[in-house]
């Protein structure tokens, strides 16, 4: 059986793409950016093609989900940085 690759999630920029395909390849999860190309020499097609697409193996879509959502909630717990008052 050939595995299929699925949408993830949808990205405006690059960085964003590239930041949480890391996260998943860290834990040893297999993506792939769709759209790449395209996005980043002419940015109108983002909004056209509901920009990047971070592609994922059908069988890892909810692992993939999860890990992400887990880094998502633990940077969100994170204490907040304030900046001496002077």
């Amino acid at each position: 059986m050939e595995d299929k690759l699925v949408t993830l999630k949808n990205y405006e920029t690059m960085v964003e793409a590239m930041f949480d395909q890391e996260i998943l390849k860290e834990n040893n999860v297999e993506s792939s950016i769709n759209n790449e190309n395209a996005v980043e020499l002419m940015p109108m097609f983002g909004e056209i093609d509901n920009g990047l697409r971070l592609l994922v193996f059908e069988n890892d879509v909810e692992k993939a989900a999860k890990i992400l959502e887990d880094y998502e909630s633990a940077v969100d717990d994170l204490p907040q940085e304030t900046s001496p008052e002077e």
